[in-house]
């Protein structure tokens, strides 16, 4: 499943795609948003490069209902991919034990409360974001300087509040943040992202790179960790962590549509095809 914006199978996927195909199974990418698009006569939907759904969540949700509705098979399960798709996900995995990220979400008016959040926990420096998003979008460096601006900027609609509010990790700049990749529980790969000279961003299309890597046992531990704790068992998962001065943090568990970097892995892609064939 693609996107209007991104309408082709991705580049990454594409690994995937061929070997499905050498397994005999026709691959095709449909946009969500395509209103011509018929999901319906397919063996099962496979979340991928649905990239665009933040700009648009409630028409996103409406079309995942009505196609569940009509008994289309998803991949991941859609009751998993609703929980995932608000950011909300990590106050849930740290009340079941999951070392993430501190979290605040913001809800009230950004005015005062956000200077307060960053007061209150004595945060520097800090992390603002849409509690829906991808990609990195809105994404916001914030401190004393211009807290102010920033919360203007949530009140006055630039910014899409809700709003989650995280210490900016000094780490992920100076170490970067590992994504581990699952295939049906078990690791494939993994790659460090790191951002720009002077960004925070570790996206791509912010001037982050990437390279293969091996995760430390402590970093792979907490990864599996936040996977046994997800409400339903993914086909394919990829966790953000950082190895923080107070230990490995989760960033991000995605299980909705995450980029799962076949490129530098392309095994993992076979994985992938293997999975899905068993699943068929």
């Amino acid at each position: 499943m693609t996107c209007r914006a991104w309408p082709v199978i991705s580049e990454s996927d594409a690994h995937a795609a061929r070997a499905l195909e050498a397994r005999g199974v026709t691959v095709t990418g449909l946009a969500w948003n395509d209103t011509d698009a018929r999901f319906s006569g397919f063996d099962a939907a496979i979340f991928r490069s649905s990239w665009d759904y933040h700009h648009a969540p409630e028409a996103y949700l409406s079309w995942l209902a009505r196609w569940e509705g009509a008994g289309v098979r998803f991949w991941n399960p859609p009751d998993l991919v609703r929980w995932n798709l608000t950011k909300r996900y990590l106050l849930d995995l740290g009340q079941r034990g999951v070392s993430v990220v501190p979290t605040v979400v913001l809800d009230d008016p950004a005015s005062s409360h956000l200077p307060a959040v960053l007061a209150g926990h004595g945060w520097r420096q800090a992390v603002v974001k849409p509690l829906i998003g991808a990609s990195g979008h809105d994404a916001t460096l914030v401190g004393p300087g211009d807290v102010h601006a920033v919360a203007a900027a949530i009140d006055g609609g630039r910014i899409r509040r809700p709003v989650l509010v995280q210490p900016f990790v000094e780490a992920i700049a100076t170490r970067g943040e590992c994504s581990m990749i699952f295939i049906e529980g078990e690791m494939t790969h993994a790659v460090l992202k790191q951002p720009a000279a002077g960004d925070f961003r570790v996206q791509s299309s912010y001037g982050g790179t990437l390279a293969r890597a091996v995760p430390s046992r402590a970093m792979a531990a907490v990864a599996q960790q936040a996977l046994a704790a997800l409400p339903a068992a993914p086909l394919y998962a990829r966790v953000d962590c950082v190895e923080a001065e107070t230990g490995v943090l989760v960033m991000e568990v995605e299980v909705h549509e995450p980029g799962l970097f076949f490129g530098v892995a392309p095994e993992g892609a076979v994985r992938l095809a293997d999975a899905i064939v068993r699943r068929l």
